[in-house]
């Protein structure tokens, strides 16, 4: 198995960095770097909005909730369609139309605000820092239970390799290389499902156990309060998530825009199918582990034939990456462009400012790795948590911003505010004392955040028509 997974390891390697040095030598502008200069097509948009969205969270953490809760939390993935579809007809289109380079460029000329652009980098910066600690924490696991290494050894490797290729070549490096990625994300986890199948003793056998070892298993573990709350954390986020939506811009128009949707809700749906086989079928094999986190390496390493687990290895190492290399490119923008770019330097060049985003990607890639190694819950809670914050913040002035013309940047503003601290507040405090009532901070904070956006808008300055006529066609009457 090290023997194969080194080679496979190998030539992954020497892959990415190839795309990586290739990438570099067509990047110029900010818009190269940012963007991939507007040229990026449907199935390979699509590969990359699926690569984007399966993280950590899907090959370590949602394997391992199917191996200690079974079934039911598949249910979720209706959530994450469904934020797919409301982005596919009410935000991407007008987004890529808009044909910005950050997501707070979109808040800054919608409510033309200056204040609002800042808020959102900024929210984005924090928010996305908490989605690299479950994607760090992840890779440490896997570094633990397959190569018996420190997980700080592996976190730091993985930082300094995704910060390489993500440096040399921006968006454009990203894009090719997650098509790669996704690619062997369904043929590790297609190859993975037969051969555990068949080691489980098959479908039959494999059903009794479970039935035998919990029923709930194949039932209900979470009730369905608890699987509205977290699908409602997966599709609001998913619908107005910064790092899906800055890759809208660098999709050729809007027709493909849509296209990628669609293709990536295919790769989801059969990695979403296999992961719930892969966590049921290692918990047939190892009802014990002590870790459910542990799931898809020990699997991976103890059960699969050597080429089938170093492709699945890679993938959920590719998996990592990824998701890691589009948070960077998104938070890495939001310090470069949206604040040193527009508030400290506006006459900053082309170069400097394509310079200072990959700094700004260097020092964020780092700060993540301290409060991964505290390990403060498993990948799965992490990544939850972060959607709830992005859906509190950013669904309310992204969505329904979109899509109604009376929203003002004081509303906008009170909105992202008043959604991240109601949240917030909840997770803290009142989660613990209406926790009987079913309700959820993502529930509390997206409720805020609209009641915030609709009154405030309806009682301060209204946006200037030449802002507005950007997203809608239809003139106010």
């Amino acid at each position: 198995m090290s023997n194969t997974l080194a080679v496979v390891l190998g030539v992954y390697l020497t892959v990415i960095l190839g795309i990586s040095i290739w990438s570099a030598l067509r990047t110029k502008t900010e818009e190269d770097f940012i963007a991939a200069g507007r040229t990026i097509g449907p199935f390979v948009g699509g590969a990359v909005l699926a690569a984007t969205q399966i993280s950590a969270g899907t090959v370590v953490g949602t394997v391992g909730r199917h191996y200690l809760t079974g079934v039911s939390w598949w249910f979720i993935w209706l959530g994450v369609w469904a934020g797919w579809l409301v982005s596919a007809f009410f935000v991407a289109p007008k987004l890529r139309r808009f044909g910005a380079l950050t997501v707070p460029d979109y808040i800054a000329a919608r409510f033309d605000s200056e204040t609002a652009r800042a808020l959102a980098a900024i929210l984005i910066v924090v928010s996305y820092t908490v989605y690299l600690v479950a994607q760090f924490q992840a890779s440490g696991e896997i570094a633990r239970v397959v190569f018996g290494m420190k997980p700080l050894t592996a976190m730091l490797i993985i930082v300094s390799s995704t910060a390489l290729y993500t440096l040399l070549g921006g968006v454009r490096s990203s894009s090719y290389i997650e098509f790669l990625q996704t690619l062997i994300m369904v043929a590790g986890l297609g190859l993975a499902v037969p051969v555990l199948l068949s080691h489980a003793g098959g479908f039959s056998q494999a059903v009794s156990f479970l039935r035998s070892l919990d029923g709930r298993l194949l039932g209900w573990y979470y009730g369905p309060k608890e699987l509205l709350a977290f699908g409602a954390a997966f599709s609001l986020s998913i619908a107005a998530a910064p790092y899906e939506m800055t890759r809208f811009y660098s999709m050729r128009d809007e027709r493909t825009v849509k296209q990628a949707i669609a293709v990536a809700i295919g790769f989801q749906f059969f990695i979403g199918v296999s992961v719930l086989a892969i966590g049921l079928l290692t918990r047939v094999l190892f009802p014990n582990l002590p870790s459910p986190d542990q799931a898809s390496s020990i699997m991976a390493f103890e059960v699969l034939p050597p080429l089938v687990g170093a492709l699945l290895i890679v993938a959920m190492v590719s998996a990592i990456m990824s998701t890691v290399n589009s948070i960077l490119l998104v938070t890495g923008a939001s310090v470069a462009h949206d604040l040193y770019g527009r508030f400290l330097r506006p006459d900053a060049s082309e170069s400097h400012l394509v310079m200072v985003n990959r700094i700004a990607i260097v020092v964020l890639a780092f700060i993540p790795v301290y409060f991964a190694l505290q390990e403060f819950g498993d990948v799965q809670a992490i990544v939850v948590e972060q959607a709830k914050f992005i859906a509190s913040f950013f669904f309310v002035p992204v969505v329904i911003g979109l899509n109604w013309r009376g929203g003002t940047a004081s509303g906008a503003v009170a909105s992202m505010v008043g959604g991240f601290s109601a949240c917030l507040a909840w997770e803290l405090t009142g989660q613990r004392g209406f926790a009987s009532h079913g309700i959820d901070a993502v529930e509390v904070g997206v409720v805020t955040s609209l009641i915030l956006f609709l009154v405030v808008s309806r009682y301060t300055k209204p946006v200037a028509e030449q802002n507005l006529a950007i997203f809608f066609r239809q003139p106010r009457r």
